[in-house]
């Protein structure tokens, strides 16, 4: 006799259902410190403050809020040692009390903030730098930004250093066009032994500095906690050093949470390709994949799908190679066509450019062609 089992069935289903994993939630840029003055005291927005630790200017208070913004005076007598000054804070604090933000190993951070460099915080022969990476010993930074003086001109830059405490250069833009205004800057780094670092630095709608290195070790073994430096620290050893001050306002500090990497940045081998399009390995590019054999004619082309969280205008930044120069025509969802110029040196070195896109809140369609000429490799499209 036949035995009839739904109630077998049923109940095994019900088993499977309870165990199943339930899907990883999306990956996301979650919110985790805004200090605001004058609402936030230093003390209550930085993990600790190193004003004057010399005490070679006794009685003045170099780090304090002025208006929206925290403001770091240096005097020409401020030392902290022989040869160098700092004033700086340092760490992400959360109230007055002791609780304060570690960036642990493994995870990727955003921080973003606007900063004024008056023309009396110059550029210099020696070091200069306005804002680091570190941990809470006394090693190298991670990375540095600086006001250095490059072959005669004055600059601002990204450094990364390695372990082995060499420097290498992320990015740099000319100093003197963008002093006296207020300007957006945002580090994104993931804190591994193999991790990157992004630098974006903008004037109002102008990116002047898009720039993402990979391969970077953002975490050295023991360390405890990574936190971020604002301030001055200079050398003295440069000439013609005045009294001058740096000012820093909202101040953002995000880490991405949920699943996947980067949710603003989009792989070329992970699009839709179409014609002679295919892949190829790239040393140098993200994930060691590009997308190369776009353009040169109709339909060679490479379609990426990108999400945004509401509809406007966002930043689109291409990272491409190429020796010499080429173009890419870049559409997004059917619209015309935007010409996005790429000049480089190397099949295996990015370099990109960034136009303004409308984008529609949720998944957009951005398709790279050329169907005159040929195209840049393509390594990924990011978002900002």
């Amino acid at each position: 006799m036949k035995k009839s089992i739904p109630g077998v069935l049923a109940t095994l289903t019900l088993a499977l259902t309870a165990l199943s994993v339930p899907p990883a939630a999306a990956a996301a840029w979650t919110p985790r410190w805004s200090p605001s003055p004058p609402g936030d005291s230093v003390a209550e927005a930085f993990e600790g403050i190193e004003d004057d630790r010399a005490d070679s200017h006794p009685g003045v208070t170099h780090i304090y809020v002025s208006g929206d913004a925290y403001r770091f005076d240096m005097h020409t007598e401020d030392r902290d040692g022989s040869d160098r000054q700092r004033n700086e804070v340092k760490g992400m604090r959360t109230g007055s009390g002791s609780s304060y933000i570690k960036i642990l190993e493994n995870q990727t951070w955003r921080i973003s903030y606007q900063m004024y460099i008056p023309t009396s915080l110059d550029a210099t022969s020696s070091f200069t730098h306005i804002a680091q990476m570190k941990t809470p010993g006394s090693g190298a930074p991670l990375y540095t930004m600086s006001l250095p003086i490059s072959g005669g001109t004055p600059k601002i830059n990204l450094r990364y250093w390695d372990e082995s405490e060499q420097t290498h250069e992320v990015g740099n833009t000319n100093l003197n066009p963008i002093q006296g205004k207020w300007l957006d800057t945002t580090f994104e780094f993931k804190a591994s032994d193999n991790g990157y670092l992004r630098w974006t630095l903008r004037d109002g709608s102008t990116t002047l500095v898009d720039r993402r290195m990979d391969g970077t070790d953002l975490w050295r073994g023991d360390d405890e906690y990574l936190r971020p430096k604002w301030g001055i620290y200079r050398s003295i050893n440069s000439s013609g050093l005045q009294d001058t001050y740096l000012l820093i306002r909202n101040l953002q500090a995000h880490q991405l949470t949920g699943g996947g990497e980067d949710p603003s940045s989009y792989e070329a081998e992970q699009g839709s390709f179409s014609g002679t399009a295919r892949t190829a390995s790239c040393s140098g590019c993200s994930g060691g994949t590009k997308v190369g054999w776009i353009g040169g004619g109709a339909g060679n082309a490479v379609t990426l799908t990108v999400q945004s969280p509401a509809a406007g205008a966002r930043q689109l930044t291409v990272h491409g190679l190429v020796s010499g120069t080429r173009a890419f025509h870049v559409s997004v969802n059917g619209g015309a066509p935007q010409t996005v110029s790429m000049t480089g040196t190397s099949w295996s070195s990015p370099v990109s450019a960034t136009v303004s896109a409308q984008l529609n809140a949720g998944a957009n369609s951005v398709r790279l062609f050329n169907d005159g000429a040929s195209a840049p490799d393509l390594d990924r499209v990011t978002l900002s």
